[in-house]
């Protein structure tokens, strides 16, 4: 198959959707497949970006803030060229909204995946709010143009219909879109439970019909840890051997909700007076959160370490004991993967956001406050044995969600799009 990945965000930010776009088309392109990714160029803040023929850059004013900019009878031809078999888009922004136009206009089948909560998002980032307020506006010159897309379309901007109080209008307008840009395709890819429930919870207010899969994306379990490794982490973070070591690592964004295992700790160093939290990772939020540990009375049992690499984790979870994921705003949770596939037993709050957690086989599902966390936490700490059962456990679950499976699975879920739009034309 030829195959089109569009994407409104791409190298060189440096997110999940990035990463699940690098291993899709790597793994497809062993499968044998080719692969196009359509991808804004870096605008203002690009720097230099590899030369690959296989990447075509659209015009951007910022690379990761979805505010492409694109010119569609020249890439209409260009697209055309290229006689695609399958058109997917990761997000419903702009180039979301060019692989929709395209798609419809080249009859080609068109995959939405659902990889980011721009609902929940668009709430904390302002910038990714303004570009669905604005690309919403092409929205019906590339949806079916139906009298009840029309309605929809007037409805999302012009009244308040369907508003509740703790929702805000932009968010209101990018669950319609959603629902809009959807419902247009021929199929949709959730990435977990929690993010189909989402979707189709959208769909349904709207009125509007997905046909709907869950195929989360694979992440590949690293190899265990050089023990050198993981004596010189220890010593580099000052870890004592009997440090009962909880790590949380990724990305440290304000909805990734880390601030509750700071403020988590003071509970927990009661009933555990050897636990220290490990804060691995960067971004904006790491200031506020520095800020916030200094005024704790456990500041000095909190580690922040800053960026690491990916071939640094096995050494990190190695020095660790538990991993602990308070976020409530993840579609997948790429690092659950890791950790489980580690061994780490996990402590997590978000219900059906990646079959890679089980409550009771390789963690506990906590609530989302401090006190819960320090109890779940708390209880893995004192329990040797139950902690070795979970991180083996995590590892054999982990084992089942490898990049080539999870690939296989996709190509089967586009083949069977495929074998129905032939049968379609055929009648």
């Amino acid at each position: 198959m030829r195959i089109g990945l569009f994407t409104d965000s791409f190298h060189p930010a440096s997110n999940g959707v990035v990463v699940s776009v690098d291993s899709t088309r790597r793994q497809l392109e062993l499968l044998g497949h080719e692969v196009y990714v359509f991808a804004p160029d870096g605008g203002v803040v690009r720097g230099r970006l590899p030369s690959d023929d296989h990447v075509i850059r659209l015009p951007a004013i910022q690379y990761d803030l979805q505010l492409s900019l694109f010119f569609p009878p020249a890439l209409l031809r260009r697209i055309e060229d290229l006689h695609l078999d399958v058109i997917q888009f990761y997000t419903p922004a702009q180039i979301g909204l060019l692989a929709t136009w395209v798609a419809h206009r080249t009859n080609t089948v068109l995959v939405g995946k659902h990889s980011t909560d721009t609902y929940a998002y668009s709430k904390v980032y302002p910038a990714m709010a303004v570009s669905y307020v604005f690309g919403g506006f092409l929205a019906p010159f590339v949806v079916d143009h139906t009298p009840e897309n029309a309605k929809l379309f007037a409805e999302l901007y012009l009244t308040n219909k369907g508003h509740h109080r703790d929702e805000r209008w932009t968010q209101r307008l990018v669950a319609g879109l959603m629902a809009l840009l959807y419902s247009s395709c021929d199929g949709v890819l959730a990435v977990s439970a929690k993010s189909a429930a989402q979707l189709a919870g959208f769909a349904a207010k709207h009125g509007k019909k997905l046909n709907l899969s869950v195929i989360p994306d694979g992440v590949d379990p690293l190899p265990p840890a050089d023990p050198a490794d993981v004596v010189a982490f220890r010593q580099q973070w000052e870890l004592a051997d009997d440090d009962e070591v909880v790590v949380n690592f990724g990305r440290m964004a304000e909805e990734k909700n880390q601030v509750t295992l700071i403020r988590m700790m003071p509970a927990l160093l009661e009933a555990r007076p050897k636990a220290k939290l490990l804060l691995a990772g960067d971004y904006v939020y790491r200031g506020k959160l520095e800020q916030i540990a200094r005024r704790s009375t456990a500041c000095d049992r909190i580690v922040f370490t800053g960026r690491y690499e990916r071939d640094q984790l096995p050494a990190i979870c190695a020095a660790s004991r538990v991993f602990a994921f308070p976020s409530l705003e993840d579609t997948q949770g790429f690092v659950l993967n890791e950790a489980a596939g580690l061994g780490l037993p996990i402590v997590m709050c978000d219900v059906g956001l990646n079959d890679v957690f089980v409550d009771g086989t390789n963690g506990l599902l906590a609530a989302n406050s401090a006190h819960d966390f320090a109890d779940k936490v708390g209880r893995l700490l004192a329990d040797d044995a139950l902690r070795a059962r979970f991180g083996e456990a995590g590892r054999q679950l982990a084992s089942q969600f490898t990049e080539l499976h999870q690939t296989q699975e996709l190509v089967a879920f586009y083949e069977g799009l495929l074998q129905r739009e032939a049968v379609c034309v055929s009648d």
